[in-house]
């Protein structure tokens, strides 16, 4: 019974650890573009039923009975740690390159390191709602990495009069800081009414289950793991995208710094259980030890 304590004070510290982490890579990404906050949640390791004594009218210690009346937990442990993918607000910024999604969906990513004739494997992409985009020297529409924006039909995104022509023609270039538009459906505009075109469509997609997706890489990014499928399909109909604007991390930076105050409150008061049950411990070893 000495020992049961201190059992449940060390899983409650290894568990308010695990909580910490969570609570200070929210923090870290509080200012990440389109970053999700994680939650964890907890379960009992161990329950144990609360009785009480109910004396026998009799006076016969033979008809003595214990009756249930509840139970009382001896100790938990951080049970899973989830996703929380709630819209986060949209700050303005103006550029015309930055673009944040109201609603659900994400951005298809194909990994820069990846040429045009690699044919199709989910491992080369990743999905964000990290919208702000640039552009290379020869116009493609990048992430602030370098990684290729997909569109619909899984091609590269190029901002030029004519796209199939891979030369860095003066006349084919646009002014992209006043002649684009990039329309709530992804659909990207030439303005000019010199030169008015629809280009490429930015492909964003959703998942069935957005629980089976993985947060492995950070900043936001999140990939189906190898033999998963979490249901991925276009979502360009229900999602709306906003030009000129970013979607901030969803992190509630108070939530946080007080969630991360009151772990270590609790941290500290385990470790005094942890100190006071293992002096009752030694004690009882040195009294067996005396009594032999």
């Amino acid at each position: 019974m000495i020992t049961r304590g201190l059992e449940a004070a060390t899983k409650g510290m290894m568990s308010l650890l695990k909580q910490e982490d969570v609570n200070a890579n929210n923090l870290a990404n509080v200012n990440t573009v389109g970053f999700k906050k994680t939650n964890i949640t907890f379960k009992d390791l161990m329950q144990a039923d609360v009785e009480v004594k109910q004396v026998p009218i009799t006076n016969n210690p033979k008809d003595t009975q214990f009756i249930r009346v509840g139970s009382l937990s001896l100790g938990n442990a951080a049970d899973r740690t989830y996703i929380d993918f709630s819209q986060g607000g949209l700050i303005t910024t103006g550029n015309k390159l930055d673009v944040g999604i109201q609603g659900k969906g994400f951005f298809k990513i194909r990994h820069q390191e990846v040429p045009d004739n690699v044919p199709y494997d989910e491992k080369n992409y990743y999905y964000t709602r990290a919208g702000n985009f640039q552009m290379t020297d020869d116009y493609y529409l990048v992430t602030k990495e370098g990684d290729w924006v997909m569109d619909t039909q899984n091609r590269r995104i190029r901002i030029v009069l004519n796209p199939e022509d891979e030369n860095n023609n003066p006349n084919n270039r646009i002014d992209s800081l006043k002649d684009l538009n990039i329309g709530e459906n992804g659909v990207i505009q030439i303005t000019n009414p010199d030169t008015p075109r629809t280009l490429q469509q930015i492909q964003i997609v959703d998942f069935d289950d957005k629980t089976l997706l993985s947060a492995q890489l950070g900043e936001g990014k999140f990939i189906q793991e190898e033999g998963i499928d979490a249901g991925m399909h276009q979502s360009n109909q229900s999602a709306r995208l906003q030009q000129g604007m970013l979607e901030s991390s969803n992190t509630n930076t108070i939530y946080e710094m007080i969630n991360t105050i009151t772990v270590t409150r609790s941290y500290e008061a385990m470790a005094k259980i942890v100190k006071t049950q293992g002096d009752t411990v030694s004690k009882a070893i040195n009294l067996g030890t005396v009594n032999r």
